[in-house]
């Protein structure tokens, strides 16, 4: 191995820069389908509840492309997997132009455009960019993560403008185009970790007390592969605690744009301003809230990450709720932006927490592992939303049944201990 010292630049920010980037593009095509979704309702006729089955399917198929990822980091390194990630859901994106039946674009988006996806997105750059930081853990993951909301905020209304001025087929290999570019620029600027590159995370070697004192410091090259992480009661506790928010979210996010368009007689334009400047440019500030503030308190205190996280489930819980009385655009933007703030908190902070309860020597691959079980349950939430709307008039009901469910994964999250035992509580 290289050997260990300290160098004036820390290329651990252009790892950072590198993830960022290949989330914006990958965000920004993933989260396309509420952009293209009206269009495509109107032009084929389809129901909303099957063209959903499109979204859910990728929900499911990308955390099993995912798992690849975070096996594919520890074997051919970052770099590559999500070079070949971006080229094959780039690929995919583009082939969606054609499509004539439903069940072309369930097959394409659903699982041709998430295989890609899968490898290059979520895993391979956020497990990177934790196993080069510490003591800026949590903001850089939160910094890294900004690039997929920012994706959605610039290329959401980037494929309105396509569409409105040409057609949404157009508006498909436009997309592609941009994914596989992106995603290839963004993945030749990884590499696997500091010790391999010949430094320290963050740049500077761990002090005594912190690894005395911080149970991240503790527990950074335990091992945990998933055979012995799978047996603790905390790996389930902390799937279950993602699941309940993330099929609120995703659901919401399925059909948000259709919802405000076709329901609540809000024009297109506005509709995608509320979803890109609303909901995105919310997640994004509570991405770096709640990076900022849990970095802070992590090097003051040595605590927990936990009251971030009930913030982010109790958060967007009340947003559930709140959005069964929205009847006007001002009342939808607030719902937007509750939900969106609330929801950033989280989505950065539970990767930093896995690696602050078993280390990063397993990261990608227990990130990819509980990525699937999650993204069961995140897949639940846009059929849910989209089978409530067709057979009640209203998507009510599925906002009641994921705010309770938030509810219960709050007090899950009640019950998080360090898998073992450090004298320090996690």
């Amino acid at each position: 191995m290289a050997q260990i010292m300290e160098r004036k630049f820390f290329f651990g920010y252009i790892v950072v820069l590198g993830a960022w980037l290949a989330m914006f593009v990958s965000a920004g095509a993933q989260f396309s389908f509420s952009i293209f979704q009206p269009y495509l309702l109107k032009e084929f006729g389809w129901s909303r509840g099957m063209l959903s089955l499109g979204f859910t399917l990728n929900l499911l198929t990308m955390p099993i492309f995912g798992l690849l990822g975070g096996y594919l980091v520890d074997r051919i390194g970052p770099r590559w997997t999500v070079v070949i990630g971006a080229v094959i859901s780039g690929m995919g994106m583009v082939l969606l132009s054609t499509i004539t039946q439903v069940w072309h674009f369930i097959l394409l988006y659903g699982m041709i455009f998430p295989m890609g996806l899968g490898l290059s997105y979520i895993i391979a750059t956020v497990s990177t960019v934790r196993r080069w930081f510490m003591r800026k853990a949590s903001l850089m993951v939160a910094i890294a993560m900004t690039g997929s909301g920012l994706g959605i905020v610039v290329l959401t209304p980037i494929a309105q403008y396509i569409i409105s001025s040409s057609n949404w087929q157009t508006g498909y290999i436009s997309f592609g185009v941009i994914l596989a570019v992106g995603g290839t620029i963004g993945g030749l600027l990884l590499k696997k970790d500091p010790e391999s590159s010949g430094t320290y995370p963050d740049g500077k070697p761990p002090t005594e007390e912190e690894l005395r004192k911080r149970p991240d410091f503790m527990v950074r090259d335990e091992e945990w592969p998933v055979s012995k992480a799978s047996r603790t009661s905390t790996f389930w506790l902390i799937i279950i605690v993602q699941a309940g928010y993330l099929m609120a979210v995703f659901g919401f996010l399925g059909h948000l744009i259709t919802w405000a368009y076709l329901d609540l007689n809000i024009p297109m334009n506005n509709a995608v301003s509320i979803f890109s400047f609303g909901f995105v440019l919310s997640a994004v500030m509570g991405r770096l809230f709640s990076g900022a503030i849990s970095d802070w308190y992590m090097k003051q205190f040595s605590w927990t990450r936990k009251p971030i996280l009930y913030f982010n489930l109790i958060g967007v819980a009340l947003g559930c709720f709140m959005a069964t009385l929205v009847s006007s655009p001002l009342a939808l933007t607030i719902v937007v932006i509750i939900i969106g703030f609330t929801y950033g908190t989280g989505l950065s902070m539970y990767p930093v927490y896995l690696g602050d309860l078993f280390g990063v020597i397993n990261l990608p691959v227990l990130f990819g592992v509980m990525g699937i079980f999650i993204n069961i349950a995140a897949a639940i939430g846009p059929v849910l939303f989209g089978f409530s709307h067709d057979t009640t008039g209203s998507y009510n009901p599925a906002f009641i049944i994921n705010g309770l469910i938030c509810l219960m994964s709050a007090l899950a999250l009640l019950f998080i201990k360090a898998p073992k035992a450090k004298g320090v509580a996690h």
